[in-house]
Order: C-alpha cells, then structure tokens, then sequence
C-alpha cells in the first residue's frame, strides 16, 4: 500500500524581506518575465473578443466575470517565478550567480517557447529550479518492493502530478548535455521549489529531485563544493549565453 506522508509545513509561509547584495556577476532580474506576458496577452484578448461581440455592454461583462483558470494559472506562475528568485537573489555574490527566465533548447539547439524558470550556479554545481505554486498538500507516494519495481509518484490535494518531475529532469538533461559538449565536469541537479504548498517534514524528495520551500531551497544552494567565485562566473557566462532570457 502506498505510504503517505500526513505532517507538513507551509511552504510559503514567510517572504523574503531583505535586500539583495551586489553580485559578483551579471544577474538577469526577470524572473517570471515569460509567464507574466502570456497571463496578459490571454487577458488581452479575452477582452478584445468580449468587447468586439458586446460593443454596449462589454466593459460591463468584463467587470462582472474573471479571466478563466487557463489564463489566471499564468499570473500565478509569474508570481511564483518571482518569490522564489527573490529568495535566490539573497545568495547572489557569496554563494551563487542566478539567470532567471530563460528559454529552453530544443532538440535542434535552437531555443523553444517553453523556459527554465531559475538556473543558478552555486559552489556544489548547478541547479535548475523550478518554481511551482500549486495549492494545498504535497505527499510522495512510494510503492513497490522486494518482487516488483520501486515507484515513486509526487501527489498534491491528492491528485498524481509527477508530470512535474519528469519536466524537470528534461530540463536537466538539457543543461547537463550543454555542459558535456564544453567537456566541463559540472554536476547538474534539479530542485522543485514549492510556494503555497504544505510539503511533508520527511520524505521530501523523489527520484533525488528535492521537493522543498524557498528556505530549503537557499539551504541547498548554500551547500559547500569544489567551485569558487571565478568558477561560478565563468559557469553562469557560458550557461547565459547558451540560455538566452526568454
């Protein structure tokens, strides 16, 4: 029977209030950049459509009605992306150099729609983060044994989404391909950073992909590791102008 995980913390239950130091290296401020233009370039024409068929009574209708989930989740997503680098850009200069908002590259290594919310180069190597803002109780189910395969499965208000996973680890791949074709001996990691979301006090990883909070996430990223101040700059260089802002 798959094992579940009843006591948890809130993920977002403080935000980050100081300032951020100066960095040792270019940091791009745009996190969330992406998902905020397509929340309002839904909106937008949500609003065209509406006003186009009701000429009267649209600003009206638009006054009484919300935009649909489809189009709210991305705001939400926005949102998020920007906590979580805030809380990044607390260890910018003594710890890591951070890219916020880039684009993906596709299998021809040409960059895509899709983005990579957060990587940061940190003295233990790289980190791509990914920011998720998904309400109420994250649980890691675990199942299988001694005669069958291990199975891991990422859970959140009950419902199975350890599509969240996989799209990490693809993001990883990618990253860590990229730095295998410079021949450079870099460990690539993929980190799910969770605002809003009651995470468990155990068990808080799946397939070595940690599932934690911004406070978790800054610990993490403070971790001791075999590359200095020069290194991570000479990293994040390479990994921004390979990743450009999305």
């Amino acid at each position: 029977m798959p094992a579940k995980h009843n006591t948890s913390y809130d993920a977002d239950s403080v935000l980050p209030s100081r300032t951020p130091p100066a960095a040792s290296a270019p940091v791009v401020h745009s996190a969330g950049a992406s998902a905020q233009r397509e929340h309002d370039r839904r909106s937008a024409r949500r609003e065209e459509r509406i006003r186009s068929a009701h000429p009267r009574l649209g600003g009206l209708l638009l006054a009484l009605s919300n935009d649909p989930v489809s189009t709210r989740v991305w705001a939400q997503g926005a949102y998020g992306e920007r906590v979580v680098a805030a809380k990044i850009d607390e260890l910018v200069g003594e710890h890591v150099v951070a890219l916020h908002d880039r684009k993906m590259l596709r299998t021809d290594g040409k960059a895509s729609r899709a983005n990579i919310d957060h990587l940061v180069v940190a003295a233990s190597g790289v980190w791509v983060v990914d920011a998720k803002t998904h309400t109420g109780t994250l649980e890691v189910r675990r199942s299988g044994g001694l005669f069958s395969p291990k199975v891991e499965a990422l859970y959140i208000r009950g419902r199975d989404q350890t599509k969240l996973v996989h799209g990490l680890l693809r993001q990883v791949d990618v990253v860590r391909d990229v730095l295998a074709s410079v021949k450079a001996d870099v460990a690539v990691r993929g980190a799910l950073c969770f605002v809003g979301t009651e995470l468990p006090w155990f068990g808080n990883s799946i397939v070595d992909v940690p599932l934690v909070g911004r406070r978790g996430l800054a610990k993490i990223l403070k971790q001791e590791g075999p590359f200095g101040l020069e290194d991570r700059a000479d990293i994040a260089a390479y990994l921004s102008s390979t990743f450009v802002p999305a």
